[in-house]
C-alpha cells in the first residue's frame, strides 16, 4: 500500500516539474491526471487483494484438512466408530468389545376424565390437563466384551419432576444358553409389565397389569437366564431372586417393614413357535417380514411380614406379515394374610384370590396408520375391597396410533370406558376411582424418543 502512495506522490513531482519546463497544464487537467492515477491504483490494489485472499483460503483450507485427517487417523488409531445406526446413535469399537448407546424419551399427554355418579353426592364430575407422563434418560451398551452388557435408566416423577434410578444392572453371557444378570431391574413375570409402554397399543397400560403387577415391575436381585436369544432352541426361561415384586426399588438391604417386603422370586417360560425375539418386544406387526406366535407364562412371589402375595400369568401373542397383532394374558393373585384397611388401623386379615385377563388387536391399515382395540377384565376378591365397591371391573379401549418415524415419533389417541367404575386410582392411566358409576378416559399423546 505505502507502494503506491509513494509512486503517486512521484509521479505527482514529476508532473509539476515539468511545468516548469513546458507549458503549465490547468489545475482541472491537473486532478483529471490525478483521478485516473488513482483509480489504477485502486485496481492494482484489488487485484493485490484478491490474491492475498485466495492465499489465505488456500492456507486455512489445507490447515482444515490436516486437522480433519489427523482426528481420523488418531480415530482409526484406537478403532472407534460413531454415528447413527439400526435406529440409534452408538459409539463403539471396531472389535466391538465397548459399546455406548445414549438415549432420551418422553411422552407429553392430555387426559380429559368424566365420571358419572360420583361419591355419596352422585354428581357427575370432569376433569381435564396435561402432563409430562414419563421423561427418561439413560444409556446401554457393553465393556471390554460383547458378554458384558450394561443398561442405566432414570426417569421423571410426572407429578413432581423429582429425579430418580429406575434401572441400573449388568449382564454377563456365559455362553449362548446361559447369562447372569444382577441389578435393579424389569422383573420377568409378565410380558405386558417388561414390554417397554413405549411400544404398546395403547396410550397406557389396563388396571389390570398396572394393579396386579406394579405396570413396570422394577426390582433389585439377580436374574438367571437361560438361552435369551433363542439361538439353541425355541424356549426360554428367566429365574429371578429378588427382595419381593411389585415398588421394591431404590431400597436398602433391609427387611419388612423398613422395606416393602422381605424376599421374593419370579420365574418366567416362553415358547417361540415362530419369529424372532425382536418381533416380540412390541405388540404392532409394524413391518414384520415373518409371522410372530409366542406362548409364555410366569410366577411371582412376594412375602412381606405375615403377607405373601403369589401371581401366575399365561399369555399369547400372534402377528403376521399383513399388519394384524393379537395378544392377551390372563391373571391370578392369591395373597394370605392380606391385611384390610390401612395401616395403623388395620383390624382383619383375609385370604383373597382376584382374578382377570386382557385381550387386543391392531391392525396396520396404511404404513403408518394403526387402529386398535382392547377388552380388560378383573374380578377382586370380596374381602379385599369395601363392602360397597365395585368387585367386577370392566374396561373397553379403543384408538389409533400414527408412526410418523417408528416409535421415535409416534401420536397416540384413545378412549378408554369402565361402565362400572373402578374401586381404586390409577391416576397414571387417568383412571379415578368411581364405585359403580361409568367412566370415560380420553387421552391424546406424543411420544419422542431418540
Amino acid at each position: 500500500m505505502n507502494y503506491w502512495r509513494t509512486k503517486i506522490a512521484a509521479i505527482a513531482l514529476i508532473a509539476m516539474g515539468s511545468t516548469l519546463r513546458a507549458e503549465e497544464p490547468t489545475t482541472a487537467e491537473l486532478m483529471q491526471q490525478i483521478k485516473a492515477l488513482q483509480e489504477r491504483v485502486q485496481q492494482l490494489e484489488q487485484k493485490q487483494d484478491a490474491a492475498a485472499h485466495a492465499r489465505d483460503i488456500d492456507e486455512i483450507t489445507k490447515e482444515v484438512l490436516a486437522d480433519a485427517e489427523k482426528r481420523d487417523q488418531l480415530l482409526n488409531a484406537e478403532g472407534f466408530t460413531a454415528g447413527y445406526t439400526d435406529g440409534k446413535f452408538i459409539l463403539q469399537s471396531a472389535d466391538g468389545n465397548f459399546l455406548l448407546h445414549p438415549f432420551l424419551w418422553m411422552q407429553f399427554r392430555n387426559v380429559t376424565n368424566y365420571r358419572q355418579e360420583v361419591g355419596s353426592s352422585g354428581d357427575n364430575d370432569l376433569q381435564n390437563g396435561f402432563e409430562i407422563r414419563r421423561a427418561k434418560f439413560g444409556f446401554d451398551g457393553n465393556v471390554f466384551s460383547p458378554n458384558l452388557g450394561y443398561y442405566f435408566k432414570w426417569g421423571t416423577d410426572r407429578k413432581s419432576g423429582s429425579l430418580s434410578l429406575e434401572e441400573a444392572w449388568a449382564r454377563f453371557r456365559f455362553s449362548d444358553l446361559l447369562a447372569l444378570k444382577a441389578g435393579q431391574m424389569k422383573g420377568p413375570f409378565a410380558h405386558d409389565s417388561y414390554m417397554t409402554v413405549r411400544k404398546s397399543f395403547a396410550v397406557e397400560r389396563t388396571l389390570l397389569v398396572d394393579d396386579f403387577v406394579g405396570g413396570t415391575d422394577f426390582l433389585q436381585g439377580i436374574d438367571f437366564q437361560f438361552n435369551a436369544d433363542i439361538k439353541l432352541s425355541p424356549v426360554r426361561a428367566s429365574f429371578v431372586i429378588t427382595d419381593g415384586s411389585k415398588n421394591n426399588s431404590n431400597q436398602n438391604f433391609q427387611d419388612f417393614p423398613a422395606n416393602n417386603a422381605d424376599w421374593g422370586a419370579e420365574a418366567r417360560v416362553e415358547y417361540f413357535v415362530s419369529g424372532h425375539p425382536r418381533q416380540y418386544e412390541d405388540y404392532s406387526a409394524m413391518g414384520n417380514n415373518n409371522d410372530l406366535l409366542v406362548f409364555g407364562g410366569g410366577l411371582s412371589y412376594t412375602e412381606a411380614g405375615n403377607t405373601n402375595h403369589f401371581l401366575q400369568t399365561m399369555d399369547g401373542q400372534y402377528e403376521n406379515t399383513h399388519g394384524l397383532g393379537i395378544s392377551g394374558a390372563v391373571f391370578g393373585r392369591a395373597s394370605s394374610n392380606a391385611p384390610q384397611g390401612v395401616a395403623p388401623t388395620v383390624t382383619t386379615e383375609h385370604d383373597l384370590f382376584d382374578w382377570g385377563f386382557f385381550a387386543q388387536a391392531g391392525y396396520m391399515v396404511l404404513p403408518k396408520w394403526e387402529p386398535f382395540v382392547r377388552y380388560s377384565f378383573i374380578n377382586y376378591g370380596s374381602d379385599g375391597i369395601p363392602a360397597d365397591a365395585e368387585n367386577h371391573v370392566h374396561e373397553i379401549t379403543a384408538g389409533v396410533n400414527y408412526y410418523m418415524h417408528g416409535y421415535g415419533a409416534k401420536l397416540s389417541l384413545d378412549v378408554d370406558w369402565l361402565p362400572n367404575g373402578s374401586p381404586i386410582n390409577d391416576d397414571g392411566a387417568g383412571i379415578l376411582a368411581n364405585n359403580g358409576g361409568s367412566e370415560f378416559i380420553v387421552r391424546a399423546q406424543l411420544q419422542l424418543a431418540i
